[in-house]
């Protein structure tokens, strides 16, 4: 808002106020200076002076009427009426005295001065002329040698009056810019805090509120008049009290500059109300606090929603028992006491017997309701101090620190006992066993995750005794078929927890010693165990049907990797054709009727071109499929997939049922690759092999290449494509990245790095 916009509003500012208060105190003043100085002057000479004292009544009288006038309900333009007015008076006044030519130009200044106080610059300026006319005109009633010098007179008066007049209001002008200055900064700091989204208040050193915006008010559930007055400690939860107390006092003595802290308010309604707080200090010019400007924001929300993350991140989703997670920190510090107090921490793995089969026939659902129930019910037979958790699937631990072996095994009787009693589920009655292994640490040197192998290892050796068993470690508990029984288990959860990684190895054209394709290989990242191969875990899967779901998501998982890696080669002007992915199949995905159906799905979510597709299945597959075999893989090449039979010359094929069979490559077996540079007997195999795909049109691949004898051996008996270490050790897509190179490069670096590492 500029100077003249001020000027003509002039209400409620401090402007009205010069004008009207001001220029009231200046003809008042005026009136008691001439009252008392006609006085004195009465006093002094002997002669009264009626003219001054009348002079100055006449003043004090002005000077009333300005100050009762309703200032606040016109522009100040409407004031300048009272120039000519005051100008008449002095006028009226000097032809009725005509005797103080001092007195009557004072009278023309002070009329000026009001001028420049009240109103803009210029104003004094355009009044001169009415100045010159009011002061010369009585001038003419008086002696000539008189008029001459009042005349003379005028030529510095009326110029001085102008010029006080203009100097006043100049300096005016400025008051009303810092007014207008000040008024502007009031309103954006009444706009900003009043309309802030955030709450804030002014409070003063002792901890008062004196001023709370809307926000503010809303957060607490209160009128902001309801909250002026009252103490921050009122509306403070107790318990955060002690501590913004401290931050309160150190920035009121200075000390800090402002402090963020999250603390409790108490809401009207009673409940509490969690806030960030970022409060600082406001000093006048010698340092001492005026008041405190604090900034609210509700954060109950977020607070709760972070505790329910911080909750949902060490405790299972469907139980609210701790996880995996939690139950190992617990179990480290139930440990470091052991050491230092002498007593004795027990670990219990539970596992449940038959749920997969209640699974499986109640539907999922129902387990999951099922297991809610068991985690209620073996809650409830424990203590108070013990720690139960879920730790996965149909899996349970429970931490205990007892005295010695047999109050661990009176816990786990409880818990046996407690899976006794029949589960009431959607009106029907089911018995749910456990099997419990436990495993015992006398002095707390162990770590946790060596307690929690053994009690693993002794619920396993209960489970292969019988339901509802307990068991403790014994160390001859690490046979073969415990490992089996325990692999098996472990590897139903190794999709789940996406353990399982695909690692690819070249196939290479021996003239060239180039990539011609690549092997998909499943490895598994155990747990406990480490990088298992698949010799440890294939037969395991074939054996409890896991194959199928395996195979399956290794095929998937080969196509979109190759599909992604064809991509990337054809944008970089590489030969995508070289890229064939091979993947092996086994007898249950081949005899599973829906298996071309899964190959079609994998091609068509990866995008991988089907010619690009080598499925393997080994001989004794075909062999034991029989006929179905036949149709299965006519489905399979149906669908633009290459077939070639594993570990050929193992099987005992026949050579008329090759004959039937939509294959197109022939891999020999790597027992017949091992001494090929030393064995006569392996090189007439191979030659054999090597003649049989010659005559019947089959490519040939050799397996298990290691050494450059047996590459040239190779070669000589015309077998031009092979596999093996020689040319590179399987790696896993992230090793081989951004896609392998056809000079077999990204094999040797990928090995050398994890050489190094």
């Amino acid at each position: 808002m500029d100077g003249a916009g001020i000027d003509e509003v002039g209400q409620g500012t401090l402007t009205t106020h010069l004008v009207g208060r001001l220029s009231a105190a200046l003809w008042i003043g005026t009136g008691v200076l001439v009252v008392l100085a006609g006085a004195v002057l009465s006093f002094r000479t002997g002669f009264s002076r009626p003219g001054m004292i009348g002079s100055g009544l006449a003043c004090l009288a002005i000077g009333a009427v300005v100050y009762r006038m309703p200032w606040a309900r016109w522009r100040r333009s409407a004031t300048l009426w009272l120039v000519p007015v005051a100008l008449g008076m002095i006028t009226l006044y000097n032809g009725f005295t005509g005797e103080d030519a001092f007195l009557y130009g004072t009278f023309f200044l002070v009329v000026f001065v009001w001028l420049g106080i009240g109103h803009p610059r210029w104003t004094c300026l355009r009044f001169a002329p009415l100045l010159a006319l009011s002061y010369a005109l009585p001038l003419f009633e008086i002696d000539s040698a008189r008029r001459a010098m009042a005349l003379s007179s005028a030529l510095f008066v009326v110029p001085c009056c102008v010029l006080v007049g203009e100097s006043v209001a100049w300096v005016g002008g400025l008051l009303r810019k810092s007014e207008s200055a000040i008024f502007e900064a009031e309103a954006r700091f009444r706009s900003a805090f009043e309309d802030a989204p955030i709450g804030m208040g002014l409070a003063t050193p002792d901890g008062h509120l004196v001023r709370v915006n809307r926000a503010y008010a809303d957060i607490l559930g209160y009128h902001p008049d309801e909250l002026v007055g009252r103490a921050i400690k009122d509306i403070t939860h107790p318990d955060d009290w002690e501590a913004n107390a401290a931050q309160f006092d150190a920035l009121v003595a200075g000390d800090i500059d402002r402090y963020h802290m999250e603390k409790r308010y108490h809401h009207a309604d009673g409940r509490v109300v969690w806030v960030t707080v970022s409060t600082s200090c406001v000093r006048d010019d010698g340092g001492r606090p005026l008041y405190l400007i604090g900034q609210i924001e509700d954060v109950t929300e977020r607070r709760e929603m972070r505790e329910r993350l911080a909750h949902a991140a060490v405790h299972d989703q469907l139980t609210g028992l701790p996880n995996r997670v939690l139950f190992m920190d617990r179990l480290e510090l139930a440990l470091s006491r052991a050491q230092r107090e002498h007593h004795c921490v027990a670990l219990m793995f539970l596992d449940l017997d038959r749920f997969k089969l209640i699974n499986d026939s109640l539907g999922h659902e129902m387990g999951d309701r099922l297991l809610e129930r068991v985690a209620q019910r073996l809650g409830g037979a424990l203590r108070s101090v013990d720690t139960l958790a879920r730790f996965g699937g149909d899996e349970f631990t429970v931490l205990c620190e007892v005295s010695d072996k047999s109050e661990a095994l009176e816990i786990a009787l409880r818990l046996v006992q407690a899976m006794q009693q029949p589960l009431n589920l959607a009106d029907s009655e089911l018995f749910v066993s456990v099997s419990v292994g436990v495993a015992l640490s006398l002095d707390g040197l162990e770590s946790g995750t060596e307690l929690l192998r053994k009690a693993d290892v002794a619920m396993y050796r209960a489970k292969e005794i019988g339901p509802s068993r307990i068991e403790v470690y014994r160390t001859d508990d690490e046979t073969g078929t415990i490992r089996r029984l325990r692999t098996s288990n472990e590897l139903h959860r190794a999709l789940e927890r996406d353990e399982l990684e695909v690692f690819y190895q070249p196939v290479v054209d021996l003239h060239t010693e180039t990539m011609v394709g690549m092997e998909a290989l499943v490895r598994w990242h155990h747990p406990t165990r480490g990088l298992l191969l698949p010799g440890e875990f294939i037969g395991l899967a074939e054996d409890s049907g896991l194959i199928v779901p395996l195979g399956a998501w290794v095929l998937r998982e080969a196509c979109r990797q190759g599909a992604r890696w064809d991509a990337l080669r054809t944008a970089a002007g590489e030969n995508p054709g070289l890229l064939n992915i091979s993947v092996n199949v086994s007898a249950q995905q081949l005899a599973d009727p829906t298996f071309p159906r899964q190959v079609a799905s994998a091609l068509t979510e990866s995008g991988l071109d089907p010619d690009k597709l080598w499925l393997e299945i080994t001989e004794s597959t075909l062999m034991s499929t029989g006929d179905a075999s036949v149709a299965a893989l006519a489905a399979l090449r149906g669908l633009g997939a290459h077939l070639e039979i594993d570990d050929f010359g193992t099987g005992y094929s026949s050579l008329s049922y090759l004959k039937r069979l939509p294959v197109e490559t022939l891999k020999v077996d790597q027992s017949f690759v091992d001494e090929l540079d030393c064995d006569a007997d392996d090189v007439a195999i191979v030659r054999a092999i090597v003649g049989l795909g010659d005559s019947l049109g089959l490519a040939i691949v050799a397996e298990g290449v290691e050494r450059r004898a047996q590459a040239v051996a190779l070669m000589a008996l015309g077998c031009s494509i092979a596999q093996g270490y020689l040319f590179g050790y399987p790696q896993p897509a992230s090793a081989l990245e951004p896609y392998p190179a056809d000079d077999l490069s990204s094999w040797t670096l990928a090995s050398r790095i994890r050489t190094s590492a």
